[in-house]
């Protein structure tokens, strides 16, 4: 966590911002959320452990200088209530597959996958930065559940 903090300072630094208590709590709880989480819950939790201070205005501020130092990133996995992030630092990426009936969201990993973006953005010639993939289905729960109630 030392390490992903210390990144955060020097983008707060490069700004000019400094690391308030409150930043730092940000910080720290978008960090060790387990799972995908929006700007709502990741509130909800600063506040019930006691970071008052820590109200929705603050904590979207905050999150985009969380992108930035590479502490957090954008996930694709919305369930109709807004952008999602997830923690980011010194993780692989990795990719989603989300049901659509029940949420469920399973992140995976596809070598193949990424060398295959790798081969498409050097044949026209991009650059890459970054990428998000998201894939939408049912799950096999939800599909059991579908065919045993008399829907395909």
């Amino acid at each position: 966590m030392g390490r992903a903090l210390d990144r955060f300072r020097s983008v707060l630094r490069e700004r000019s911002l400094k690391m308030s208590k409150v930043r730092e709590s940000i910080a720290r709880t978008a960090l060790s959320y387990d799972g995908h989480f929006s700007v709502d819950e990741l509130r909800d939790v600063l506040q019930k452990s006691g970071v008052h201070d820590a109200h929705v205005a603050t904590v979207y501020r905050a999150l985009p200088l969380l992108v930035e130092a590479g502490l957090i990133q954008p996930a694709l996995v919305s369930k109709g209530d807004g952008q999602r992030y997830e923690a980011a630092f010194e993780r692989e990426h990795h990719d989603h597959l989300v049901c659509t009936s029940c949420g469920r969201v399973v992140e995976y990993q596809s070598e193949t996958l990424e060398a295959l973006q790798r081969e498409i953005a050097r044949r026209y010639d991009f650059e890459l930065d970054n990428h998000v993939h998201e894939l939408r289905g049912r799950c096999k729960d939800c599909r059991r559940a579908g065919s045993r109630s008399g829907h395909a």
